[in-house]
């Protein structure tokens, strides 16, 4: 079995607030279905998606997760203009493809990262 990753889970202290963040962001689809504390993200058609969470007993800031995009810097100064905070401007990885790091709303890390072709 390939050990895929098929859900992740954001730490939040407001889901509403988060998920706006992230439509605006990235246009992901977010359902709020799901009661107060939790809502579903998906980026599209059978891709990863994961929930936004806010039990108590989750803290914000503890995961990092990376999101492919086609041009960092406009990700980058995007997630900016919404509120985030820039930890790493755009870097390459050697052989790789390239990465930058930003805070969103609840200080989680979030990666940015698009490949060499």
């Amino acid at each position: 079995m390939i050990h895929n990753i098929c859900h992740l889970e954001i730490p939040t202290t407001d889901t509403k607030k988060s998920g706006e963040f992230y439509k605006n962001l990235f246009g992901w689809n977010i359902n709020y279905g799901w009661g107060p504390d939790y809502a579903l993200f998906s980026p599209g058609e059978e891709q990863l998606g994961g929930g936004l969470d806010r039990k108590d007993e989750i803290t914000p800031g503890k995961i990092i997760i990376y999101i492919q995009v086609d041009d960092i810097n406009s990700m980058l100064e995007r997630a900016l203009k919404l509120g985030a905070k820039i930890v790493l401007e755009k870097t390459e990885i050697p052989k790789t493809g390239w990465c930058g790091l930003f805070t969103d709303l609840d200080g989680n890390t979030i990666g940015l990262f698009t490949p060499k072709k």
